[in-house]
């Protein structure tokens, strides 16, 4: 029974002595299955004690092992692993069997995926560990009790039964302790910050519309224009607006489980900082690379998928053995849906990625030591904001793009009658030239000033924008037919049947066309 000591006595120096992992192990058939991941690459040992009196034992022992050994990384998600198997044995085989047996030492071994098979025998333990322990770069050569201090009954039983206790214990602290890495804070703020963006997505839909260009600026979304006039406020409060239920259901539902996980592994205080520099980079570096009105939560959220690479970088093995391969697939996916799909806000969704990251490395990870690193990260959040801010407010903007954004907010105060809140939105798209925008932007720029020049009454301005739309696109029917109104209410009836008319010319099924012209030529 000694040579079973030896066995708990070699598994237990492992484990407590050079920190190696348990992945498995079955006490009734000495067997183990142990990941050495104290170096960059990992190394998985299955240490197993039997005996073979024949080759093509040993040989269907070495496949068994080969074949489990492949579940075992696909359980764990261990890719590159190679496996070494040791055998430790009271005797060899009475054929040939050294074929089966690696012929050097299997850490020596370049590769990866590597299947090594070691078999030692009790007789030559002690003699093989200095140049095993050499190889496998242990701290130490493991001890063994001396056979005649267990000669006494119940001694090997008892010293195999504090073996496998303290192995447990080990075990059961390494997960206890992989496992608080994930057990920092409770996601209190998540849920927080998922009920106010729902309370202002409510609010916004009373009032108007999320789906509303004019609702989401009066609101607080990323407009550059109104960022460029001193509204910088607009780089925090465009994260909790969403433009339509679909936005808000896919940012809350990803801001749930992201956010969870980030708080929980962060703590609620750490989560918070990510969570706002990770936005605010996002916000800002939308205001760099999109002219468009942009809102959401996606900047801050994709900050969380930064947090998340952040604590991969520091724990990549337990971070791939977990929900590594899950986020990075996800990531990739929105990152790509972000390139094809124009309307996507990009450079906010990049700009928040590395916000996270950033702001992770700045806060770093609970129980983790201080370093000179988070200096350097805020550093670089330092610089890398002030680079972005200084392109943004330097930036020329895209005055085709600022035109049709105006031109629908002007639009929607019309509608709402609110016409001396339409007409800047409308002077500003005329004040570029028109090379600058589409025609059609700039000729209904026109069109629509006179529709609110006529509800304020201001006849002289509306009959001169007439014009001017009518020189820009003379086939505009609608805006002759407006100008013979114009002329009707100055009493100028000569020059109101000529616009009627060539209203009716183009258009000579309008009803509304061919009764102004009789009226006109009955006076």
């Amino acid at each position: 029974m000694t040579e079973r000591v030896k066995y708990w006595e070699f598994l237990h120096h492992l484990i407590d002595h050079e920190g190696m992992k348990i992945l498995y192990i079955k006490e009734d058939d000495d067997t183990a299955w142990i990941e050495d991941d104290r170096h960059k690459q990992p190394v998985i040992i299955r240490l197993t004690r039997k005996n073979f009196d024949w080759s093509n034992q040993l040989k269907a022992d070495i496949d068994i092992a080969n074949r489990n050994s492949k579940e075992v990384k696909r359980h764990f998600n261990i890719r590159s692993g190679n496996v070494i198997n040791v055998i430790l044995s009271q005797v060899t085989p009475v054929d040939d069997y050294e074929h089966y047996l690696s012929s050097v030492l299997p850490l020596t071994a370049g590769g990866k995926n590597q299947f090594r098979t070691l078999l030692i025998t009790m007789d030559q333990l002690q003699d093989r560990m200095f140049p095993l322990a050499t190889e496998w770069k242990l701290k130490d050569t493991p001890v063994f009790t001396p056979s005649e201090a267990l000669e006494e009954e119940g001694l090997e039983a008892a010293r195999i039964q504090k073996l496998q206790r303290d192995i447990q214990r080990l075990t059961n602290e390494r997960t206890k302790q992989d496992m608080s890495l994930f057990q920092q804070g409770k996601p209190r703020l998540t849920i927080l910050l998922i009920g106010i963006i729902a309370a202002i997505f409510v609010w916004m839909e009373t009032v108007g519309s999320t789906t509303s260009t004019l609702t989401l600026v009066e609101f607080g979304a990323k407009y550059d224009p109104a960022i460029l006039d001193g509204e910088w406020w607009r780089f925090v409060s465009a994260m909790f607006i969403h433009i339509g239920p679909l936005h808000l259901f896919m940012n809350s539902l990803a801001l749930f489980f992201l956010g969870a996980a980030v708080e929980r592994i962060f703590g609620t205080g750490r989560f918070f900082g990510i969570y706002f520099l990770a936005g605010l980079f996002g916000s800002v570096a939308s205001f760099v690379f999109n002219d468009n009105i942009s809102a959401g939560a996606s900047g801050a959220i994709f900050g969380l998928f930064g947090a998340l690479l952040y604590f991969g970088v520091r724990h990549k093995k337990l971070f791939f053995r977990t929900m590594g391969m899950n986020i990075l697939v996800i990531l990739g996916i929105n990152l790509v849906f972000g390139f094809v799909v124009p309307m996507v806000d990009n450079g906010a969704h990049i700009g928040g990625l590395i916000g996270g990251f950033i702001a992770s490395s700045i806060v770093g990870l609970p129980a983790h030591k201080k370093d000179k690193s988070m200096i350097g990260a805020f550093l670089t959040a330092v610089i890398l904001m002030a680079g972005l801010l200084l392109a943004g407010y330097n930036q020329d903007l895209d005055d085709d793009m600022l035109a049709s954004i105006n031109f629908q907010i002007a639009g929607e105060w019309i509608e709402l009658e609110e016409y001396s809140k339409a007409e800047p939105y409308l002077l500003s798209i005329l004040s570029n030239s028109e090379s600058d925008i589409q025609e059609s932007d700039y000729v209904n720029s026109y069109f629509f000033l006179s529709y609110v020049q006529l509800q304020q009454d201001n006849l002289a301005d509306a009959e001169e924008s007439l014009q001017e739309t009518i020189r820009l696109r003379p086939d505009f029917h609608e805006a002759h037919y407006n100008l013979a109104l114009v002329y009707m209410e100055k009493d100028e009836m000569d020059r109101a049947l000529d616009s009627a008319q060539q209203a009716l010319s183009l258009v000579p099924e309008n009803e509304d066309y061919q009764s102004l012209v009789n009226e006109l030529e009955q006076r």
